[in-house]
C-alpha cells in the first residue's frame, strides 16, 4: 500500500482504497483577494494550502481507476475541507423539517466522482491502460 504523511482521509474494503491526500499547491492565484487578508493569512500559517487529490484503488491490482483533483484550496485546516459531516447534520436537520435542500461540499463530490469514474473503469478494466501507485 503507498503510504503518504499528507493522507486526509482513507476509506479501506476488501478490494478497494479510497484515499483523500493533500498534495502541494504549484499554481496558486490570489487575484481574487482583493485586500489582502487570505495572502496574510497564508503568510501568518492561520491558512494552509493545497491541492486536493481522491484517488480510488484496486487493491488487487494496485490499479488507480478513478481520480479527481481541486487546485487552490485554502482552508484553515483538513478537518474544514472535509466538513461531510457538519454537511451531513444540517442535511438531517433540514430532513426532518421535510426540507428539500441539501449541504454539499467539495470533499463529498470529489469522492463522487472518484467513484463514479472508477466504476466507469472497472467495468472496462484493461490493467495496461490504468495507472498504478507505487509501493
Amino acid at each position: 500500500m503507498h503510504h503518504n504523511d499528507n493522507v486526509m482521509r482513507e476509506f479501506t474494503t476488501a478490494n478497494y482504497i479510497v484515499r483523500c491526500s493533500a498534495e502541494e499547491e504549484l499554481d496558486l492565484d490570489l487575484s481574487w483577494d482583493e485586500d489582502g487578508q487570505v495572502a496574510k493569512g497564508i503568510e501568518s500559517g492561520e491558512f494552509i494550502v493545497f491541492c486536493a487529490h481522491v484517488e480510488v484503488i484496486h487493491r488487487p491490482t494496485g490499479a488507480v481507476l478513478g481520480e479527481d483533483y481541486l487546485g487552490s484550496c485554502i482552508y484553515k485546516d483538513f478537518e474544514d475541507f472535509m466538513d461531510h459531516r457538519e454537511c451531513g447534520k444540517q442535511n438531517r436537520k433540514w430532513a426532518k423539517q421535510g426540507k428539500e435542500v441539501r449541504c454539499d461540499s467539495y470533499f463529498m463530490d470529489m469522492i463522487g466522482e472518484a467513484i463514479r469514474e472508477a466504476r466507469k473503469n472497472y467495468a472496462g478494466m484493461k490493467l495496461g491502460q490504468l495507472r498504478t501507485v507505487a509501493e
